[in-house]
């Protein structure tokens, strides 16, 4: 189905009824002004009003017939003007035509015949159907780019959500293998304790899968998901691994991206704590500044940048995040990882935004 069939016919019927009405009302004002408001003036003005309204009716149905509507400007051309002359004469015939008919009722009407008349009846018809279609074209075309922009804007936020469900962090399988090897060890020793660290797995499983249907979060929830990981890795490293989270409450309620800062602190630790045989410390802060929300997540280690022995095993990590950052907010995110003394300090700038 082409556009023009997919046409809305409520605008339009709307816009013409409405159009040729105040036509024929301005019509009978005018002679109303001019001390004229014998039947004939009525009927005439009604043949004009209805005469335009029918031929331009057809007009538009030849124009969606021939989807001129759709084609280019140099197409249009023909139709346009052609078809908006063929139109006024048409209209033009009908109201001599009623002239007569009522110069046969009132022979005291003006002469039908009168070529100036017929001239001038015919030049005026013309421009206001040359308008009309002009108008029409334009709805048109301005109704095309519309949709035109919303299917590219569609497209393009099609694109983006895929691209972003592959970036989405997913939890990494050395951990998922670790975290189970460690609750099983630990039921030997603590029961409460495992239960409570496999409650605290399935959330944070639960929260892999359904994090992936939003694009953002609250912060609070993904703070709450980071504490689990710190502590079921602190199973594992025991006192190697101390970690803190300083976020301020009025915080909680600001939005963020989902794993954003899960996936940083898994860094830390298997980047900075891990490899260091004394261990080190992870410490996640957020802050805000004016509109901009701060995340800061620092471990005790070095930086080493991105190479092929030291790159991610599973391919999620930083350049995740910086193309995560720059899908969602563009030119207004930031993401920086700097060395500070003994630590690691990995920097996230985004707008700040809230429930």
């Amino acid at each position: 189905m082409t556009a023009a069939e997919n046409e809305n016919r409520g605008p339009f019927w709307a816009f013409q009824v409405t159009g040729w009405s105040l036509l024929f009302l301005a019509t009978i004002a005018v002679n109303l002004l001019r001390n004229k408001t014998e039947w004939v003036t009525l009927f005439l003005a009604l043949v004009m009003a209805g005469g335009g309204l029918g031929l331009t009716s057809l007009y538009r149905s030849y124009i969606k017939r021939g989807n001129f509507s759709a084609s280019s400007l140099r197409n249009v051309l023909v139709p346009l003007f052609g078809g908006a002359l063929v139109t006024s004469l048409l209209w033009s015939g009908l109201m001599i035509g009623a002239q007569y008919l009522a110069h046969l009722g009132f022979p005291d009407t003006a002469p039908v015949f009168d070529r100036a008349v017929m001239w001038l009846t015919a030049i005026n018809n013309y421009f206001v159907v040359l308008i009309w279609a002009i108008i029409y074209f334009a709805w048109h075309y301005f109704r095309l780019a519309q949709t035109a922009r919303l299917d590219r804007y569609k497209g393009e936020m099609a694109v983006r959500d895929a691209q972003l469900n592959t970036l989405k962090g997913q939890i990494n399988p050395h951990f998922m293998f670790n975290a189970l090897n460690n609750i099983r060890a630990l039921m030997l020793e603590d029961v409460p304790r495992s239960r409570e660290a496999l409650l605290k797995l399935s959330e944070l499983l639960r929260y892999s899968m359904t994090m992936a249907e939003k694009r953002e979060v609250a912060l609070r929830e993904e703070i709450r998901v980071v504490s689990d990981f710190l502590i079921l890795n602190k199973i594992q490293y025991e006192s190697r691994l101390n970690y803190r989270i300083a976020v301020a409450d009025e915080l909680h309620h600001a939005v963020i991206p989902p794993m954003i800062i899960q996936i940083l602190v898994e860094n830390s630790v298997k980047h900075g704590v891990s490899a260091r045989p004394d261990g080190g410390e992870v410490l996640v802060t957020a802050s805000r500044d004016a509109d901009r929300l701060c995340i800061e997540v620092s471990n005790s280690g070095k930086w080493l940048p991105p190479s092929s022995e030291n790159r991610d095993n599973n391919g999620i990590g930083l350049p995740n995040v910086r193309r995560r950052l720059r899908l969602l907010y563009g030119d207004l995110a930031s993401f920086h990882i700097r060395q500070e003394g003994e630590n690691v300090i990995a920097r996230i700038e985004i707008p700040y935004h809230h429930e």
